[in-house]
Protein backbone atom coordinates (compact mmCIF):
# COMPACT_ATOMS: atom_id res chain seq x y z
CA UNK A 1 0.00 0.00 0.00
CA UNK A 2 1.36 3.69 -1.18
CA UNK A 3 0.27 7.03 -0.14
CA UNK A 4 -1.15 7.50 -3.82
CA UNK A 5 -3.05 4.04 -3.94
CA UNK A 6 -6.81 5.17 -5.04
CA UNK A 7 -8.40 3.35 -1.88
CA UNK A 8 -7.59 6.23 0.34
CA UNK A 9 -8.82 9.05 -2.02
CA UNK A 10 -11.68 9.49 -0.09
CA UNK A 11 -9.67 9.06 3.24
CA UNK A 12 -7.09 12.11 3.40
CA UNK A 13 -3.80 11.34 5.59
CA UNK A 14 -4.19 12.60 8.87
CA UNK A 15 -8.18 13.51 8.56
CA UNK A 16 -8.95 9.59 8.11
CA UNK A 17 -11.61 7.49 9.85
CA UNK A 18 -10.21 3.73 10.73
CA UNK A 19 -14.17 2.75 9.53
CA UNK A 20 -13.90 5.11 6.64
CA UNK A 21 -10.21 3.58 5.62
CA UNK A 22 -11.88 -0.12 6.22
CA UNK A 23 -14.51 0.06 3.86
CA UNK A 24 -12.46 1.80 1.10
CA UNK A 25 -10.21 -1.11 1.48
CA UNK A 26 -12.48 -3.72 1.46
CA UNK A 27 -14.40 -1.82 -2.17
CA UNK A 28 -11.07 -1.96 -3.63
CA UNK A 29 -10.98 -5.77 -3.14
CA UNK A 30 -14.59 -6.15 -4.46
CA UNK A 31 -16.06 -3.14 -5.98
CA UNK A 32 -19.50 -2.18 -5.47
CA UNK A 33 -21.88 -2.53 -9.17
CA UNK A 34 -21.49 0.84 -10.86
CA UNK A 35 -24.98 2.55 -10.96
CA UNK A 36 -26.03 4.82 -13.68
CA UNK A 37 -27.84 8.06 -12.16
CA UNK A 38 -31.56 7.81 -12.99
CA UNK A 39 -33.92 10.69 -14.03
CA UNK A 40 -36.49 10.75 -11.65
CA UNK A 41 -39.94 8.66 -12.29
CA UNK A 42 -42.85 10.35 -11.93
CA UNK A 43 -45.21 8.36 -9.46
CA UNK A 44 -42.22 6.24 -8.83
CA UNK A 45 -42.85 3.69 -5.72
CA UNK A 46 -40.22 2.12 -3.37
CA UNK A 47 -41.15 -0.71 -0.92
CA UNK A 48 -39.23 -0.84 2.09
CA UNK A 49 -39.42 -3.94 4.11
CA UNK A 50 -38.41 -3.34 7.89
CA UNK A 51 -39.35 -0.47 9.95
CA UNK A 52 -36.11 -0.50 11.87
CA UNK A 53 -33.62 2.57 11.71
CA UNK A 54 -32.15 1.47 7.97
CA UNK A 55 -35.90 0.97 6.20
CA UNK A 56 -37.09 4.48 8.27
CA UNK A 57 -34.00 6.69 7.46
CA UNK A 58 -34.50 4.65 3.64
CA UNK A 59 -37.54 5.97 3.82
CA UNK A 60 -37.19 9.77 4.75
CA UNK A 61 -34.24 9.52 2.35
CA UNK A 62 -36.23 8.79 -0.66
CA UNK A 63 -39.10 11.38 0.83
CA UNK A 64 -36.26 13.79 0.60
CA UNK A 65 -36.31 13.24 -3.24
CA UNK A 66 -39.95 13.42 -3.73
CA UNK A 67 -40.44 9.34 -3.74
CA UNK A 68 -42.93 7.96 -2.12
CA UNK A 69 -42.56 4.69 0.31
CA UNK A 70 -44.47 2.56 2.05
CA UNK A 71 -42.96 0.16 4.35
CA UNK A 72 -43.85 -3.23 5.94
CA UNK A 73 -43.53 -4.03 9.36
CA UNK A 74 -43.72 -7.41 11.07
CA UNK A 75 -44.45 -6.47 14.52
CA UNK A 76 -48.05 -5.32 15.30
CA UNK A 77 -47.36 -1.84 17.59
CA UNK A 78 -43.83 -1.51 17.51
CA UNK A 79 -40.90 0.22 15.44
CA UNK A 80 -37.22 0.76 15.85
CA UNK A 81 -35.76 -2.69 15.52
CA UNK A 82 -33.04 -2.64 17.97
CA UNK A 83 -34.15 0.59 19.23
CA UNK A 84 -36.56 -0.46 21.90
CA UNK A 85 -37.31 1.44 25.02
CA UNK A 86 -39.59 -0.90 27.70
CA UNK A 87 -41.84 1.51 29.76
CA UNK A 88 -43.18 -0.47 33.05
CA UNK A 89 -45.82 2.73 33.39
CA UNK A 90 -45.89 6.67 32.19
CA UNK A 91 -44.62 8.07 35.15
CA UNK A 92 -41.03 9.84 34.82
CA UNK A 93 -38.24 7.46 34.30
CA UNK A 94 -39.90 4.33 34.71
CA UNK A 95 -38.48 2.65 31.63
CA UNK A 96 -35.36 0.81 30.54
CA UNK A 97 -33.52 0.55 27.17
CA UNK A 98 -34.15 -2.75 26.13
CA UNK A 99 -31.69 -1.95 22.61
CA UNK A 100 -29.53 0.47 21.77
CA UNK A 101 -28.88 2.92 24.75
CA UNK A 102 -26.00 5.31 24.25
CA UNK A 103 -24.79 7.62 21.47
CA UNK A 104 -20.49 8.10 21.78
CA UNK A 105 -20.12 11.58 20.53
CA UNK A 106 -17.29 10.75 17.67
CA UNK A 107 -16.93 12.37 14.13
CA UNK A 108 -18.02 8.84 12.94
CA UNK A 109 -21.43 9.20 14.83
CA UNK A 110 -22.14 12.33 13.31
CA UNK A 111 -25.23 11.10 11.10
CA UNK A 112 -27.05 10.26 14.17
CA UNK A 113 -26.88 13.66 15.52
CA UNK A 114 -27.23 15.35 12.37
CA UNK A 115 -30.76 13.37 11.87
CA UNK A 116 -31.35 14.61 15.31
CA UNK A 117 -31.18 17.93 14.21
CA UNK A 118 -32.90 17.68 10.96
CA UNK A 119 -36.26 15.90 12.09
CA UNK A 120 -36.09 18.45 15.40
CA UNK A 121 -36.69 20.78 12.85
CA UNK A 122 -39.63 19.38 11.69
CA UNK A 123 -41.19 18.15 14.81
CA UNK A 124 -43.72 19.05 17.71
CA UNK A 125 -42.19 20.56 20.17
CA UNK A 126 -43.69 17.34 22.29
CA UNK A 127 -41.93 15.32 20.21
CA UNK A 128 -38.53 17.23 20.48
CA UNK A 129 -35.34 14.79 20.68
CA UNK A 130 -33.66 16.14 23.73
CA UNK A 131 -29.68 14.71 24.48
CA UNK A 132 -28.54 14.45 28.32
CA UNK A 133 -25.54 13.45 29.00
CA UNK A 134 -24.88 9.37 29.35
CA UNK A 135 -22.65 8.01 32.60
CA UNK A 136 -20.27 5.62 31.20
CA UNK A 137 -18.90 4.69 34.43
CA UNK A 138 -18.75 5.87 38.15
CA UNK A 139 -15.25 3.91 39.58
CA UNK A 140 -16.63 5.00 43.03
CA UNK A 141 -19.81 3.39 42.62
CA UNK A 142 -19.89 0.47 40.35
CA UNK A 143 -19.18 -2.78 41.71
CA UNK A 144 -16.29 -5.85 40.45
CA UNK A 145 -17.40 -9.13 41.03
CA UNK A 146 -15.09 -11.71 39.78
CA UNK A 147 -13.84 -15.48 41.13
CA UNK A 148 -15.62 -14.93 44.29
CA UNK A 149 -13.35 -12.26 45.40
CA UNK A 150 -13.99 -9.32 47.67
CA UNK A 151 -12.38 -6.32 48.87
CA UNK A 152 -10.53 -6.37 51.73
CA UNK A 153 -12.71 -7.12 54.73
CA UNK A 154 -15.71 -8.97 52.61
CA UNK A 155 -17.06 -5.91 50.28
CA UNK A 156 -17.64 -6.24 47.29
CA UNK A 157 -14.89 -4.52 45.13
CA UNK A 158 -15.42 -1.13 43.59
CA UNK A 159 -14.15 -0.30 40.00
CA UNK A 160 -11.59 1.99 41.39
CA UNK A 161 -10.35 -0.49 44.19
CA UNK A 162 -10.39 -3.12 41.28
CA UNK A 163 -8.22 -0.72 39.40
CA UNK A 164 -5.96 -0.39 42.06
CA UNK A 165 -5.99 -4.27 43.15
CA UNK A 166 -5.95 -6.07 40.05
CA UNK A 167 -3.82 -8.88 41.81
CA UNK A 168 -7.00 -9.09 44.17
CA UNK A 169 -9.56 -10.58 40.89
CA UNK A 170 -7.69 -13.71 41.71
CA UNK A 171 -6.95 -14.64 38.22
CA UNK A 172 -3.84 -17.39 37.29
CA UNK A 173 -1.57 -14.76 35.56
CA UNK A 174 2.31 -14.31 34.95
CA UNK A 175 3.85 -12.26 37.52
CA UNK A 176 4.29 -9.43 35.72
CA UNK A 177 0.90 -8.87 34.71
CA UNK A 178 -0.92 -9.44 38.03
CA UNK A 179 -0.77 -5.88 38.84
CA UNK A 180 -2.00 -5.14 35.44
CA UNK A 181 -5.59 -3.99 35.16
CA UNK A 182 -6.98 -6.12 31.62
CA UNK A 183 -7.28 -2.75 30.09
CA UNK A 184 -3.78 -1.77 30.60
CA UNK A 185 -2.72 -5.33 29.30
CA UNK A 186 -4.87 -5.04 26.09
CA UNK A 187 -3.86 -1.72 25.53
CA UNK A 188 0.09 -3.02 25.56
CA UNK A 189 -1.22 -4.87 22.20
CA UNK A 190 -2.94 -2.53 20.56
CA UNK A 191 -1.68 1.04 21.27
CA UNK A 192 1.43 0.39 18.94
CA UNK A 193 -1.60 -0.14 16.03
CA UNK A 194 -2.94 3.26 17.09
CA UNK A 195 0.63 4.95 17.75
CA UNK A 196 1.32 3.57 13.99
CA UNK A 197 -2.27 4.86 12.61
CA UNK A 198 -0.91 8.76 13.84
CA UNK A 199 1.99 8.82 12.31
CA UNK A 200 1.56 6.90 9.13
CA UNK A 201 -2.11 6.15 8.47
CA UNK A 202 -1.72 4.19 5.61
CA UNK A 203 1.17 1.96 7.34
CA UNK A 204 -0.90 1.57 10.53
CA UNK A 205 -4.23 0.29 8.82
CA UNK A 206 -2.31 -1.46 6.51
CA UNK A 207 -0.76 -3.41 9.83
CA UNK A 208 -3.99 -3.92 11.22
CA UNK A 209 -6.01 -5.14 7.90
CA UNK A 210 -2.58 -7.49 7.78
CA UNK A 211 -4.47 -9.72 10.26
CA UNK A 212 -8.16 -8.92 8.98
CA UNK A 213 -8.49 -12.80 8.80
CA UNK A 214 -7.48 -13.80 12.28
CA UNK A 215 -10.12 -13.52 15.43
CA UNK A 216 -8.76 -11.33 18.38
CA UNK A 217 -7.98 -14.90 19.94
CA UNK A 218 -5.67 -16.06 17.85
CA UNK A 219 -3.77 -12.67 17.57
CA UNK A 220 -3.22 -12.91 21.25
CA UNK A 221 -2.35 -16.26 21.34
CA UNK A 222 -0.55 -16.90 17.99
CA UNK A 223 1.20 -13.69 17.75
CA UNK A 224 1.23 -11.94 20.84
CA UNK A 225 1.89 -14.94 23.04
CA UNK A 226 -0.65 -14.52 25.32
CA UNK A 227 -1.63 -17.56 27.48
CA UNK A 228 -5.34 -18.42 27.60
CA UNK A 229 -5.42 -17.21 31.50
CA UNK A 230 -4.17 -14.01 30.25
CA UNK A 231 -6.63 -13.85 28.02
CA UNK A 232 -9.45 -15.21 29.87
CA UNK A 233 -8.76 -12.59 32.48
CA UNK A 234 -8.66 -9.22 29.57
CA UNK A 235 -11.64 -10.72 28.12
CA UNK A 236 -14.10 -10.93 31.31
CA UNK A 237 -13.19 -7.78 32.69
CA UNK A 238 -13.59 -6.08 28.91
CA UNK A 239 -15.75 -8.08 27.12
CA UNK A 240 -18.36 -10.88 26.75
CA UNK A 241 -17.37 -14.77 26.59
CA UNK A 242 -16.24 -16.09 23.40
CA UNK A 243 -16.18 -12.70 21.98
CA UNK A 244 -12.38 -12.36 21.21
CA UNK A 245 -13.53 -15.28 18.67
CA UNK A 246 -14.56 -12.47 16.56
CA UNK A 247 -12.68 -10.75 13.46
CA UNK A 248 -9.79 -9.11 14.73
CA UNK A 249 -9.90 -6.28 12.69
CA UNK A 250 -13.97 -5.97 14.16
CA UNK A 251 -12.39 -5.77 17.77
CA UNK A 252 -9.95 -3.32 16.97
CA UNK A 253 -12.50 -0.97 15.91
CA UNK A 254 -14.76 -2.23 18.28
CA UNK A 255 -11.91 -0.72 21.31
CA UNK A 256 -11.71 2.50 20.06
CA UNK A 257 -15.53 3.26 20.08
CA UNK A 258 -15.18 3.12 23.60
CA UNK A 259 -12.32 4.94 23.93
CA UNK A 260 -11.97 8.69 24.94
CA UNK A 261 -15.72 9.53 23.92
CA UNK A 262 -17.78 11.47 25.56
CA UNK A 263 -21.64 9.96 25.85
CA UNK A 264 -25.00 10.71 25.17
CA UNK A 265 -28.74 9.35 24.91
CA UNK A 266 -31.76 10.69 24.07
CA UNK A 267 -34.24 11.98 27.33
CA UNK A 268 -37.11 10.00 28.24
CA UNK A 269 -36.02 7.09 25.88
CA UNK A 270 -34.16 6.00 22.85
CA UNK A 271 -37.51 5.16 21.13
CA UNK A 272 -38.16 8.79 20.64
CA UNK A 273 -35.82 8.61 17.60
CA UNK A 274 -37.85 6.12 15.54
CA UNK A 275 -40.87 7.46 16.39
CA UNK A 276 -39.94 11.01 15.22
CA UNK A 277 -39.32 9.57 12.22
CA UNK A 278 -42.30 7.73 11.52
CA UNK A 279 -44.39 11.31 12.41
CA UNK A 280 -42.41 12.33 9.37
CA UNK A 281 -42.70 9.39 6.64
CA UNK A 282 -46.57 9.20 8.03
CA UNK A 283 -48.54 6.83 9.44
CA UNK A 284 -50.21 6.30 5.68
CA UNK A 285 -46.79 4.99 4.85
CA UNK A 286 -46.04 2.31 7.41
CA UNK A 287 -47.71 -0.92 7.02
CA UNK A 288 -47.56 -2.02 11.03
CA UNK A 289 -48.82 -5.88 11.62
CA UNK A 290 -47.67 -6.63 7.56
CA UNK A 291 -45.36 -9.63 7.63
CA UNK A 292 -43.64 -10.12 4.55
CA UNK A 293 -43.56 -13.55 2.74
CA UNK A 294 -42.40 -13.48 -0.65
CA UNK A 295 -40.22 -11.08 -2.65
CA UNK A 296 -41.18 -11.58 -6.33
CA UNK A 297 -39.40 -10.06 -9.79
CA UNK A 298 -42.24 -9.34 -12.17
CA UNK A 299 -41.65 -9.40 -15.92
CA UNK A 300 -42.13 -5.96 -16.56
CA UNK A 301 -39.08 -5.00 -14.28
CA UNK A 302 -41.23 -4.04 -10.83
CA UNK A 303 -40.96 -6.02 -7.73
CA UNK A 304 -43.73 -7.34 -6.16
CA UNK A 305 -44.01 -7.71 -2.45
CA UNK A 306 -46.28 -10.19 -1.22
CA UNK A 307 -47.35 -9.99 2.37
CA UNK A 308 -50.28 -11.44 5.00
CA UNK A 309 -52.09 -14.86 5.42
CA UNK A 310 -54.58 -13.73 2.63
CA UNK A 311 -52.01 -13.90 -0.08
CA UNK A 312 -52.13 -10.05 -0.63
CA UNK A 313 -49.10 -8.45 -2.72
CA UNK A 314 -48.39 -4.53 -3.50
CA UNK A 315 -46.23 -4.01 -6.44
CA UNK A 316 -43.09 -0.94 -6.46
CA UNK A 317 -40.28 -0.03 -8.93
CA UNK A 318 -37.74 -1.16 -6.17
CA UNK A 319 -37.77 -2.80 -3.16
CA UNK A 320 -35.05 -2.27 0.09
CA UNK A 321 -34.92 -5.19 1.90
CA UNK A 322 -34.06 -3.84 5.86
CA UNK A 323 -33.64 -6.48 7.73
CA UNK A 324 -31.25 -8.95 9.24
CA UNK A 325 -30.31 -12.02 7.62
CA UNK A 326 -32.18 -14.28 9.93
CA UNK A 327 -35.59 -12.38 8.86
CA UNK A 328 -34.25 -12.32 5.03
CA UNK A 329 -33.50 -16.04 4.98
CA UNK A 330 -37.31 -16.95 6.13
CA UNK A 331 -38.69 -14.48 3.02
CA UNK A 332 -39.60 -16.46 -0.32
CA UNK A 333 -36.97 -14.81 -2.35
CA UNK A 334 -35.52 -14.83 -6.13
CA UNK A 335 -32.82 -16.52 -6.33
CA UNK A 336 -29.28 -15.25 -5.78
CA UNK A 337 -25.68 -15.89 -6.40
CA UNK A 338 -24.21 -18.45 -4.67
CA UNK A 339 -21.74 -15.65 -2.38
CA UNK A 340 -25.20 -13.45 -1.61
CA UNK A 341 -26.90 -17.03 -0.86
CA UNK A 342 -23.54 -17.67 1.94
CA UNK A 343 -23.75 -14.28 3.22
CA UNK A 344 -27.07 -13.73 3.82
CA UNK A 345 -26.78 -18.00 6.02
CA UNK A 346 -23.09 -16.93 7.55
CA UNK A 347 -22.95 -13.38 8.49
CA UNK A 348 -22.64 -13.68 12.12
CA UNK A 349 -24.71 -11.88 14.78
CA UNK A 350 -24.68 -12.28 18.35
CA UNK A 351 -27.17 -12.90 20.94
CA UNK A 352 -28.06 -9.91 23.39
CA UNK A 353 -30.35 -10.27 26.66
CA UNK A 354 -31.20 -8.14 28.55
CA UNK A 355 -33.76 -7.68 31.76
CA UNK A 356 -34.99 -4.82 32.81
CA UNK A 357 -35.82 -4.54 36.80
CA UNK A 358 -38.20 -1.97 38.77
CA UNK A 359 -37.58 -1.29 42.08
CA UNK A 360 -38.89 0.21 44.98
CA UNK A 361 -36.03 2.84 45.22
CA UNK A 362 -32.97 4.05 43.55
CA UNK A 363 -31.21 2.06 46.10
CA UNK A 364 -27.84 2.59 44.03
CA UNK A 365 -27.89 5.98 44.64
CA UNK A 366 -28.54 5.76 48.27
CA UNK A 367 -25.44 3.72 49.54
CA UNK A 368 -22.04 5.16 51.05
CA UNK A 369 -20.57 4.89 47.49
CA UNK A 370 -23.65 5.67 45.16
CA UNK A 371 -23.74 4.52 41.64
CA UNK A 372 -25.14 7.89 39.82
CA UNK A 373 -24.63 5.73 36.34
CA UNK A 374 -22.33 3.40 34.71
CA UNK A 375 -22.33 -0.21 35.12
CA UNK A 376 -21.06 -3.48 37.63
CA UNK A 377 -19.28 -5.85 36.38
CA UNK A 378 -18.88 -9.37 37.37
CA UNK A 379 -18.37 -13.15 35.76
CA UNK A 380 -21.73 -14.61 37.37
CA UNK A 381 -24.53 -15.02 34.66
CA UNK A 382 -25.96 -11.56 35.08
CA UNK A 383 -22.22 -10.32 33.61
CA UNK A 384 -23.57 -6.43 33.64
CA UNK A 385 -25.51 -4.48 35.82
CA UNK A 386 -26.62 -0.99 33.95
CA UNK A 387 -27.54 1.81 36.16
CA UNK A 388 -29.56 4.88 34.41
CA UNK A 389 -27.97 8.28 33.42
CA UNK A 390 -31.21 9.29 33.56
CA UNK A 391 -33.40 10.95 36.55
CA UNK A 392 -30.61 11.40 38.39
CA UNK A 393 -31.52 11.38 42.49
CA UNK A 394 -35.09 10.68 41.87
CA UNK A 395 -37.41 10.03 44.80
CA UNK A 396 -39.90 7.07 44.54
CA UNK A 397 -39.16 4.00 42.29
CA UNK A 398 -36.54 3.41 39.70
CA UNK A 399 -34.87 0.88 37.19
CA UNK A 400 -31.94 -1.26 36.33
CA UNK A 401 -31.43 -3.55 33.91
CA UNK A 402 -28.89 -6.50 33.74
CA UNK A 403 -27.14 -6.99 29.95
CA UNK A 404 -25.10 -10.14 28.88
CA UNK A 405 -24.24 -10.99 25.39
CA UNK A 406 -22.46 -13.66 23.02
CA UNK A 407 -22.06 -17.17 24.63
CA UNK A 408 -23.56 -15.05 28.05
CA UNK A 409 -26.78 -14.13 26.30
CA UNK A 410 -27.57 -17.92 25.44
CA UNK A 411 -27.36 -19.44 29.17
CA UNK A 412 -30.75 -17.15 30.18
CA UNK A 413 -32.80 -18.62 26.73
CA UNK A 414 -33.51 -22.12 28.14
CA UNK A 415 -34.80 -20.76 31.47
CA UNK A 416 -38.68 -20.31 31.48
CA UNK A 417 -39.42 -16.34 32.99
CA UNK A 418 -39.83 -17.31 36.48
CA UNK A 419 -36.21 -18.51 36.83
CA UNK A 420 -35.12 -15.95 35.05
CA UNK A 421 -36.06 -13.20 37.65
CA UNK A 422 -35.34 -15.56 40.54
CA UNK A 423 -32.07 -15.68 38.81
CA UNK A 424 -31.61 -12.09 38.49
CA UNK A 425 -32.47 -11.36 41.55
CA UNK A 426 -29.91 -13.76 42.96
CA UNK A 427 -27.12 -12.75 41.15
CA UNK A 428 -27.86 -8.91 41.85
CA UNK A 429 -28.08 -9.90 45.69
CA UNK A 430 -24.84 -11.76 45.20
CA UNK A 431 -23.49 -8.37 44.14
CA UNK A 432 -24.99 -6.19 46.79
CA UNK A 433 -24.53 -8.98 49.79
CA UNK A 434 -26.35 -7.49 52.92
CA UNK A 435 -25.95 -3.86 52.06
CA UNK A 436 -29.71 -4.12 50.21
CA UNK A 437 -32.32 -6.59 50.01
CA UNK A 438 -33.19 -6.51 47.32
CA UNK A 439 -35.83 -9.29 47.06
CA UNK A 440 -37.75 -6.71 49.34
CA UNK A 441 -36.90 -4.06 47.12
CA UNK A 442 -38.10 -5.87 43.50
CA UNK A 443 -42.27 -4.76 42.01
CA UNK A 444 -41.49 -6.37 38.53
CA UNK A 445 -39.42 -6.87 35.51
CA UNK A 446 -39.70 -7.49 31.90
CA UNK A 447 -36.64 -9.07 29.66
CA UNK A 448 -35.48 -9.32 25.84
CA UNK A 449 -33.97 -12.20 24.56
CA UNK A 450 -32.76 -10.61 21.43
CA UNK A 451 -32.59 -14.10 19.35
CA UNK A 452 -36.25 -14.07 20.07
CA UNK A 453 -36.76 -11.18 17.62
CA UNK A 454 -36.35 -10.83 14.50
CA UNK A 455 -33.33 -8.84 14.87
CA UNK A 456 -31.38 -11.58 16.03
CA UNK A 457 -28.71 -9.09 18.42
CA UNK A 458 -26.44 -7.54 16.28
CA UNK A 459 -23.72 -7.80 13.62
CA UNK A 460 -20.33 -9.18 14.78
CA UNK A 461 -18.39 -10.99 11.87
CA UNK A 462 -16.39 -13.68 11.96
CA UNK A 463 -12.59 -13.83 10.90
CA UNK A 464 -12.99 -13.22 7.08
CA UNK A 465 -16.44 -12.59 6.86
CA UNK A 466 -15.82 -8.86 5.69
CA UNK A 467 -13.50 -9.87 3.28
CA UNK A 468 -15.11 -12.25 1.53
CA UNK A 469 -18.87 -11.92 1.61
CA UNK A 470 -19.73 -8.02 2.92
CA UNK A 471 -19.63 -6.18 -0.35
CA UNK A 472 -21.76 -8.95 -2.41
CA UNK A 473 -23.95 -9.18 0.31
CA UNK A 474 -24.52 -5.41 -0.11
CA UNK A 475 -24.92 -5.51 -3.93
CA UNK A 476 -28.34 -5.05 -5.41
CA UNK A 477 -29.87 -7.63 -7.38
CA UNK A 478 -32.00 -6.11 -10.08
CA UNK A 479 -34.20 -3.38 -8.70
CA UNK A 480 -34.06 -4.99 -5.05
CA UNK A 481 -31.83 -3.58 -2.89
CA UNK A 482 -30.64 -4.32 0.95
CA UNK A 483 -29.60 -2.53 4.00
CA UNK A 484 -29.39 -3.16 7.95
CA UNK A 485 -26.32 -1.92 10.46
CA UNK A 486 -25.03 -5.15 9.10
CA UNK A 487 -24.21 -3.94 5.99
CA UNK A 488 -22.14 -1.09 7.34
CA UNK A 489 -18.80 -1.24 8.72
CA UNK A 490 -20.21 0.51 11.48
CA UNK A 491 -21.70 -2.92 13.16
CA UNK A 492 -23.74 -2.64 16.15
CA UNK A 493 -24.87 1.06 15.90
CA UNK A 494 -27.43 3.14 14.88
CA UNK A 495 -25.16 4.70 12.61
CA UNK A 496 -24.23 1.86 10.99
CA UNK A 497 -28.62 1.37 10.00
CA UNK A 498 -28.24 5.01 8.69
CA UNK A 499 -24.88 4.23 6.88
CA UNK A 500 -26.31 1.33 5.59
CA UNK A 501 -29.44 3.25 4.23
CA UNK A 502 -27.88 6.20 2.33
CA UNK A 503 -25.92 3.43 0.49
CA UNK A 504 -29.17 1.30 -0.57
CA UNK A 505 -30.78 4.94 -1.64
CA UNK A 506 -27.85 5.86 -3.30
CA UNK A 507 -27.27 2.83 -5.64
CA UNK A 508 -31.34 2.91 -6.51
CA UNK A 509 -30.70 6.24 -7.46
CA UNK A 510 -27.78 5.60 -8.92
CA UNK A 511 -26.25 8.88 -7.09
CA UNK A 512 -23.61 8.68 -5.58
CA UNK A 513 -23.71 12.06 -3.64
CA UNK A 514 -26.84 11.36 -2.16
CA UNK A 515 -25.56 13.06 1.31
CA UNK A 516 -27.25 12.24 4.95
CA UNK A 517 -29.87 13.73 6.00
CA UNK A 518 -28.57 17.14 8.20
CA UNK A 519 -31.14 20.53 9.26
CA UNK A 520 -30.97 23.22 7.04
CA UNK A 521 -28.69 25.48 8.68
CA UNK A 522 -26.03 22.86 8.39
CA UNK A 523 -23.95 20.92 5.84
CA UNK A 524 -23.38 17.46 5.92
CA UNK A 525 -20.48 16.45 7.64
CA UNK A 526 -17.42 13.66 6.93
CA UNK A 527 -16.31 11.87 9.71
CA UNK A 528 -13.39 14.41 11.26
CA UNK A 529 -9.96 13.91 12.24
CA UNK A 530 -8.87 11.61 14.74
CA UNK A 531 -6.30 11.24 17.43
CA UNK A 532 -5.52 7.56 17.67
CA UNK A 533 -2.56 8.98 19.51
CA UNK A 534 -5.06 9.28 22.79
CA UNK A 535 -6.31 5.92 21.91
CA UNK A 536 -6.56 3.26 24.49
CA UNK A 537 -7.89 -0.55 24.75
CA UNK A 538 -11.20 0.53 26.50
CA UNK A 539 -13.43 -2.09 27.56
CA UNK A 540 -15.39 -3.62 25.10
CA UNK A 541 -18.72 -3.14 25.89
CA UNK A 542 -22.32 -2.69 23.80
CA UNK A 543 -24.63 -0.74 22.80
Amino acid sequence: MTSSAPMFASVPSHKASLRAAYEAWLKARTPLVATQKKSPISNQRVGIVGAGMAGLYAALLLKSQGIACRIFEAHPERLGGRVYTHRFNQEPNQYFEAGAMRLPQTPEQQPVFDLINYLNEQIPDSSKIDLIPYNLYDPNGNLVYVNGRRAFGGSTMTLEYANQHPEALGFNLAPEDRNKTASQLLDEVLQPFFDLLEENFELGFAKIVKYDNFSLYTYLTEIAGWSMEKVNYVEVMNSATNQFQSSFTEMVIESMDFSGAKWSTIANGMDRLPLACASLIGADSISMNTPVTQIENLQDGRVAIHYGELGEFDTFDSVILAIPPAALRMISCPQWSPTKTQAIRAMHFEPLYKIGLRFKTRFWEQLPNAAMGGQSSSDLPMRWCVYPSYGLGDAGAGVLLLYSWMTDAYNWLPQNPDERIRLALRDLQTLYQDTVDIHEQFIESYDVAWPSEWATGDAMFFPGQFRQLFNTARQPEQNIYFAGEHLSVHHTWIVGALDSALLACQQLLGDETLAPLCSAAQEPLSPLDYNYSQCAAAPILHR
